[in-house]
């Protein structure tokens, strides 16, 4: 992979070699691990050196404050008849600030061919997967007062992955996501995969949350306050 961008995004408040850091607030963070040309409005760091799956990139988010959350982009070799190839598996979003709970992440990923459409991460034959929208809880903010998390016990961490923007909509052997602590979480891209040559740039998104908490309901993993 090549060089690290970070973009600006709008809305609401809330990685360069061996977890440099890069510190900028906005609404909706929108994260841009890039290979080659800057994505939209961004900032190059890590001197343009190149970037592998695997190392952890530190930026901060508006939800956040001056906190950091460090992305991590995964990749796992897959064996052929003639040659293999290492696929773009997953991806860790960890170090997600208190302030960040009841907020989605939105996972996208683009080529190096300037096209304004995101790549598939995983398909089926009946269904492909264009984004991934993490629902992340893990409590209430301390100074959040009304919190709809407030009687629900997630202070270990929870996340609900879809394949929408709106709803939850997961098409079966498509991805999964796991909270591997209180503080971070990991998707897995389960089929299909894009190959690591064809990663160029991931872009990561945050947006107040259209589906987690009244899925969480209806799973009866939250309770909704009386």
């Amino acid at each position: 992979m090549s060089i690290l961008d970070l973009g600006t995004g709008p809305s609401r408040p809330s990685v360069g070699k061996k977890s440099t850091r890069i510190f900028l607030g906005f609404g909706l963070l929108i994260a841009v691990i890039g290979i080659g040309s800057t994505f939209a409005s961004t900032i190059s760091i890590n001197a343009n050196q190149d970037i592998e799956f695997g190392q952890g990139v530190q930026k901060s988010i508006f939800c956040g404050g001056d906190e950091k959350i460090t992305v991590t982009p995964i990749s796992s070799f897959a064996n052929s008849d003639e040659l293999g190839t290492f696929g773009f598996t997953g991806i860790t979003i960890s170090d997600i600030p208190a302030e960040c709970s009841d907020r989605d992440f939105v996972v996208k990923v683009y080529d190096n061919n300037g096209g304004s459409q995101p790549l598939e991460l995983s398909h089926t034959e009946e269904a492909s997967m264009s984004l991934a929208n993490v629902w992340w809880a893990n409590g209430c903010p301390e100074d959040e007062s009304g919190c709809r998390l407030s009687n629900s016990s997630l202070e270990d961490g929870y996340a609900l992955v879809s394949a929408s923007l709106e709803d939850y909509n997961l098409p079966v052997d498509i991805a999964d996501v796991m909270a591997d602590s209180p503080t971070s979480f990991t998707i897995t891209f389960l089929s299909d995969v894009l190959s690591s040559e064809d990663v160029k740039k991931i872009v990561i998104e945050t947006q107040n949350d259209t589906y987690g908490f009244d899925k969480c309901v209806e799973l009866t993993d939250c309770t909704v306050n009386s």
